[in-house]
């Protein structure tokens, strides 16, 4: 058998061959990982552009706007005796928004909230009061629950304040009302010349806000 050796020139070419074939399944496999990495981002993307679009629907298509809050009912919040002092009831003048859709009478929710001070002025504590929303027609005709209220429809619903003074052992507000199982409300918190903030939701869609002024705790007086 002949013993052939490969001329330095060969094995010059075999270890160039050799290396460049390195080279190109390195190059492979990074350009997979890179393509991995590059589709991986964009469906991340993809997701995040559907979910951003549902929520903006969401919030365009189930919203309320607040027309006017009016002074139903006033009381003497800490009942002190010293006559009717405070907004005890409120109702509010709403109106579907246009191109809301599929907003039911149990989706919409209120929240009002206020700064609740100690008689003493030693301590102040925010307060939100909240509930669902008992929709009525204009006209009082109450408005079935689980009934969509198509846009464009104004209706009216109405908001009782709960008590500030929630010990009802005495006519201050202390930390007798905060040790309760009952939290503290904002009807001591509702008199003439105070402010108090309206958040309507509606489940799943939009807020709408409102700053309330009460100017006067007159009768069906706006507090808008």
């Amino acid at each position: 058998m002949v013993n052939e050796q490969l001329s330095p020139d060969r094995r010059d070419e075999g270890s160039i061959g050799i290396g460049a074939m390195i080279v190109f399944i390195a190059l492979i496999l990074v350009a997979a990982v890179a393509s991995t990495i590059i589709i991986k981002t964009a469906e991340e993307l993809q997701q995040n552009a559907e979910n951003t679009s549902s929520d903006t629907r969401q919030q365009i298509s189930g919203k309320v706007s607040i027309a006017d809050v009016y002074v139903k009912t006033v009381a003497d919040a800490l009942g002190a005796g010293a006559g009717d002092t405070d907004v005890a009831t409120m109702e509010v003048i709403a109106r579907i928004s246009s191109g809301s859709l599929n907003v039911q009478e149990d989706d919409i929710k209120y929240y009002v909230s206020c700064k609740v001070t100690y008689s003493d002025a030693s301590k102040t504590f925010a307060t939100v009061d909240s509930g669902t929303a008992d929709s009525k027609e204009l006209d009082g005709t109450d408005i079935t629950s689980g009934t969509e209220i198509t846009a464009g429809t104004t209706f009216k619903f109405e908001i009782d304040l709960a008590a500030t003074n929630v010990d009802a052992t005495d006519t201050t507000i202390d930390d007798d009302d905060f040790a309760t199982a009952t939290p503290p409300g904002c009807d001591a918190e509702a008199g003439a010349g105070e402010e108090l903030e309206l958040r309507v939701v509606v489940d799943g869609g939009g807020e709408t806000l409102a700053n309330l002024k009460i100017e006067s705790i007159t009768l069906g007086k706006s507090m808008m």
